[in-house]
């Protein structure tokens, strides 16, 4: 249930860079004909139902998986954003806070019984479900409702029906859907609202309002699907509206307006009628109405091109990093996911730090590749050696470190120019013990080189109590874990 919960959340978050795109041509190409924005919203639809969608270079979507399934049992839980600024901000917190065996009332402790990812994760995917079973039972009483509403009714002619109990027209049902109209409707104003409902009909709205109401029961926890499901119902609107009047005489478009006023829909009923005549919107509407002009080729183009370029660029994911190491293809690889507390560089594979995870590559017969991180940490292979290196470290919860490392002459340069306050270092991208061990066996240097220093992030919260009561202690004990014991 958690992993599938999981899934939904990771493709309600990535279909908002989806929504964006949709909301921003909407708004530049506003005098654009409804029935292509329609289509725009459609391709919403299609990030939030594709569990699979092919790679691209095109693509502008950050990450394809934000919150991944392994943050539930995960040593050093982290999302992926794309956004490295986000990641180094919000992932030390969440493995401080999350990590296995942290405690709210002092520093973390070891051999506690539950993971904090995996309940709150349970709790998430309860409420999720209890959510989504609210959105089925307000849909299902809505249809008992209006079903019961309509059950007296007299065929006009084919699927027209009059009913005395209900008050607007709207089009009701999804196999066979009949437009229901009040008792008592001047011709004038009849006529306007079946050429309406018929062309929601023909355009087939009735099912795609039902399928977006649905996903928004599987998205309720989206406050901008929200806003996408209302827009999209005053566009379907809209776009019928431009079919009927299109054609029409100012005259004839004056009195499609006084109907749409005649008929326009009470706020709490939006919900609950499917496709209902004065719905939403009615002042709009009967602007656009009486000002209607057919639009220009120009602007027609631009917001085809648009959609194409939406569909290109935010329906594909993003090409996610190469999994074959630059090394010999005759050795045997494997992919290890889980740090090694004891920091054996041998059997063991690496989990990223706040910038994400990162697959480091362990040859079975013994040896450590950093191909992977001169790919993933350019800037740590091309740092000035002449003045030394400084290796900050930071402790995100009892186990779990994050380090940065910047040359020595970069470091008083800095310095000097922000009056010795380090408000530089958050921008550091963090690797964990293991990774950086492979880096400075890289440099080849020697311990006399590097300088370890102890560092506090601003954005963690981690009481460190050991550090506090004996630095020089704490600080002999960073040494032992990046070079072992001196002999």
């Amino acid at each position: 249930m958690e992993k599938v919960f999981i899934e939904v959340l990771n493709m309600g978050l990535t279909a908002t860079w989806v929504v964006f795109a949709v909301l921003a041509v909407r708004a530049l190409c506003h005098k654009a004909p409804k029935s292509l924005m329609v289509g725009l919203w459609a391709l919403v639809g299609m990030r939030l139902v594709c569990p699979f969608l092919m790679e691209s270079i095109l693509s502008l979507i950050p990450s394809g998986s934000i919150v991944t399934p392994d943050i539930l049992l995960a040593e050093q839980p982290s999302i992926h954003t794309g956004v490295a600024m986000l990641n180094s901000t919000v992932n030390p917190i969440i493995s401080e806070h999350l990590a296995p065996g942290y405690s709210v009332s002092a520093a973390p402790t070891s051999g506690a019984s539950a993971n904090p990812m995996q309940i709150i994760a349970f709790v998430a995917a309860v409420l999720w479900i209890a959510g989504m079973a609210v959105m089925f039972a307000y849909s299902l009483g809505s249809y008992l409702w209006l079903r019961h509403k309509v059950k007296v009714s007299l065929c006009y002619r084919d699927n027209i029906y009059f009913c005395d109990s209900i008050a607007t027209p709207f089009v009701f049902g999804t196999i066979k859907p009949r437009i229901y109209l009040p008792s008592g409707m001047e011709e004038k104003q009849m006529e306007c609202v079946i050429a309406h409902e018929r062309s929601h009909l023909k355009r087939k709205d009735h099912w795609w309002k039902t399928i977006a109401f649905f996903l928004l029961s599987v998205y309720w926890f989206h406050p901008l699907l929200w806003v996408s499901y209302l827009l999209f119902s005053r566009d379907i609107e809209r776009a019928c509206d431009e079919r009927v009047v299109r054609e029409m005489e100012p005259e004839e478009r004056k009195g499609y307006a006084e109907a749409l006023v005649a008929c326009s829909l009470q706020k709490r009923m939006m919900f609950a009628c499917p496709l209902a005549f004065g719905e939403v919107g009615v002042k709009n509407r009967v602007k656009s109405v009486l000002n209607y002009k057919k639009p220009a080729f120009w602007i027609v183009a631009v917001t085809v091109v648009a959609g194409a370029v939406i569909a290109v660029c935010f329906l594909t994911n993003p090409v996610s990093g190469s999994k074959v190491p630059d090394q010999n293809a005759d050795a045997e690889w494997e992919i290890i996911s889980r740090p090694n507390t004891d920091g054996n560089l041998l059997d063991i594979g690496i989990i990223g730090g706040a910038d994400g995870p990162t697959d480091v590559f362990i040859n079975t017969k013994g040896e450590a590749s950093v191909g992977w991180l001169r790919k993933q940490y350019p800037e740590y292979f091309d740092l000035d050696m002449s003045e030394g290196l400084e290796l900050y470290v930071w402790q995100l919860a009892g186990n779990s470190y994050s380090c940065g490392l910047m040359s020595g002459k970069e470091s008083r340069e800095i310095a000097e120019e922000t009056e010795g306050i380090r408000t530089d270092l958050w921008a550091l991208r963090s690797v964990t013990v293991t990774e950086m061990k492979l880096i400075l066996a890289d440099y080849d240097v020697t311990r006399d080189e590097v300088k370890i220093i102890p560092h506090h992030m601003p954005h963690s919260s981690y009481l460190n109590v050991e550090a506090a009561k004996d630095p020089e202690g704490y600080l002999k004990r960073l040494e032992e874990m990046f070079w072992g014991e001196e002999d």
